[in-house]
């Protein structure tokens, strides 16, 4: 316990001497937050609420889990952690002669427009007509998933659904990452226009991500669009003009306040009800079932990642070798080695029943698994050179609509790296999509930097 008291100064005092930087707007400062709290928190807090554990993830081996493994992971995690702070802060000082706190969301003037709505018109079109003939395609599985397992609250229904739905690469791609980037395009032009076709076609494209989102039956997916679209929001309420000249809007922080109170609350409220249809538990009233479903996303929330990161140390290299890149499908195909899959194969090891499943592992942590320790300190020093590099360039950035919507979704990223290993981010989540999104919604191709 000694150890995790002395990581839990260290790391307090880190984010007291960089909270500036931390606390900004910027790619590192979603990360590290993210990272601090859906993984750092449950490792350090881990041998505080060890029964807590034991019984919330009893489907697990969590008597695997020894004190010297514990103290193992902790040290690992803290390390990587603060490995990519310092690399950040170095490459931020090399970039600008001084270490910038970036806050990419620091707009001074008017919101310029560098959208083409040709081609977001032509993109919206091929979409929707690929959706029509793959959704008639896949009704069978629509219906069951959505009959038998969100309203039937039947979990394998739910997982088979999903597997049957998501077994097209493409629909995967358009659901998880052109339709969130396409709603939020629509957002700015409703907000910007005000316009009835701005505001059917934000129904429309909304209404789609939204329930196709919904119907990949994964909480996550739609939790994270929905508030990337708040954010979007926020931004461009706080920070367009509606006619040249115009004086920005002055809400008083209270009001503010309140109303985004009330958005984390219908996402919490949304979340419990995702959790109360991949359930079977029985309630006797409304009471009852909050307090229990708050506790079961709660824990899932801040444990999902948790006890992953033990099996990693646990299993690397004790029981089998560090994968390196070959838990890389496309490095796999291309390349002709054997795939590891190092989420599915952990799970199968560490689960102590029979079902399919996969683990998840932040980024820090991806990196010992894959080259072990030397692997944990190179992969995130350049973890931190890459964040900074994306965040300066971000910077550099005209801040007109499209590149702010590019922001939000750079934000996502960061996020993701939380929650996945860098490969992973980049490709599976969709970061290369992003950006090829970006590109192509550039009015004539042209990137636009600031003057």
């Amino acid at each position: 316990m000694t150890v995790t008291y002395i990581l839990i100064l260290v790391l307090l005092l880190h984010i007291f001497l960089f909270k500036k930087l931390i606390f900004k707007w910027s790619v590192f400062g979603v990360f590290f937050i993210a990272t601090l709290l859906f993984s750092i928190v449950g490792i350090l807090g881990f041998p505080f609420l060890k029964s807590y554990f034991f019984e919330s993830f009893w489907t697990f081996k969590i008597e695997l889990i020894s004190n010297d493994l514990i103290i193992k992971t902790q040290i690992l995690a803290v390390s990587g952690l603060l490995l990519v702070l310092y690399s950040y802060v170095f490459a931020i000082y090399a970039f600008y002669g001084k270490v910038k706190c970036i806050d990419l969301f620091n707009i001074e003037g008017e919101i310029k427009n560098n959208l083409s709505k040709n081609n977001f018109s032509f993109l919206t079109i091929i979409v929707f007509l690929f959706l029509i003939i793959y959704l008639f395609i896949k009704r069978d599985v629509l219906i069951a998933g959505i009959f038998d397992g969100l309203l039937g609250r039947q979990p394998d229904e739910l997982l088979e659904s999903r597997r049957g739905i998501t077994s097209n690469y493409l629909y995967v791609i358009i659901t998880y990452n052109i339709l969130p980037f396409m709603s939020i395009v629509s957002l700015y032009l409703l907000i910007s226009k005000k316009t009835i076709y701005a505001r059917i076609s934000f129904i429309i494209i909304f209404t789609t991500s939204f329930f196709l989102i919904l119907l990949l039956f994964q909480k996550r997916p739609l939790i994270i669009f929905l508030a990337s679209l708040v954010l979007s929001g926020f931004v461009f309420k706080k920070n367009l003009f509606l006619k040249k000249g115009q004086i920005k809007k002055i809400v008083s922080k209270k009001m503010s306040r309140r109303k985004y109170i009330i958005y984390g609350g219908f996402l919490f409220m949304l979340l419990l009800l995702l959790y109360y249809s991949a359930t079977t538990y029985q309630f006797q009233n409304i009471f009852q079932a909050v307090l229990k479903l708050s506790e079961v996303a709660l824990s899932r929330v801040f444990g999902r990642l948790t006890i992953p990161s033990f099996f990693y140390v646990y299993y690397f290299p004790q029981v089998g070798n560090h994968y390196g890149f070959s838990n890389i499908g496309l490095f796999s195909k291309v390349f002709g080695f054997e795939h590891f899959a190092d989420t599915k194969v952990l799970y199968q090891y560490f689960s102590r029943n029979n079902k399919e499943g996969s683990l998840a592992i932040n980024s820090i942590m991806g990196f010992y698994g894959a080259f072990g320790y030397y692997g944990l300190v190179i992969g995130n020093l350049f973890l931190g050179i890459l964040i900074s590099t994306l965040d300066a360039f971000l910077n550099k950035l005209e801040k007109n609509n499209i590149n702010l919507i590019f922001i939000v979704f750079c934000f996502v990223f960061a996020y993701y790296l939380s929650q996945a290993s860098l490969p992973r981010s980049l490709l599976g989540y969709g970061f290369l999509f992003f950006v090829l999104l970006w590109m192509f919604l550039q009015k004539d191709f042209k990137i636009k930097l600031r003057a």
